[in-house]
């Protein structure tokens, strides 16, 4: 089995229910499993999908979580990655983390959505936690 196992193939499915989104809004202008520089450890970080803005680009990943269990305290460590990169490219403007699944704990997903992550990472605010819902509302609205 696959680093990750069936999550990392339920991931991947979650990636083709947020494609249609940015092919509705982003056509021709997003990138998929695109190197976006290096995480905190120094190995690549491979972004799920890179909308390429005139204001600078921003970064969406895919983060699904089927079942509860550990899965959901490595999204802070994801966000803490992003939010590095971000400072650090100079490319970058934001970064977008997609929810989905329910096997995030009720606690975990009210932090998330309320982005308490800004309260306890340096510059949290370069990352926003997102549900689908929300990021199909942005992306309708031009606002990604």
């Amino acid at each position: 089995m696959s680093p990750g196992g069936r999550n990392t193939r339920s991931g991947r499915i979650w990636e083709t229910v947020i494609r249609p989104v940015l092919d509705a809004h982003y056509a021709g202008r997003y990138g998929e499993q695109v190197a976006v520089g290096l995480k905190l450890t120094g190995e690549p970080y491979l972004a799920d999908f890179v909308v390429y803005e005139p204001s600078g680009d921003i970064i969406v990943s895919a983060k699904w979580q089927q079942t509860p269990g550990t899965a959901e305290d490595k999204i802070l460590w994801d966000i803490a990655n992003l939010i590095a990169i971000v400072r650090q490219s100079g490319q970058y403007r934001k970064a977008y983390v997609v929810l989905g699944g329910n096997g995030f704990s009720n606690a975990m997903r009210t932090f998330l959505l309320q982005q308490g992550h800004r309260g306890v990472l340096q510059d949290g605010h370069l990352v926003e936690v997102v549900s689908l819902e929300d990021f199909l509302a942005r992306a309708n609205q031009g606002r990604v």
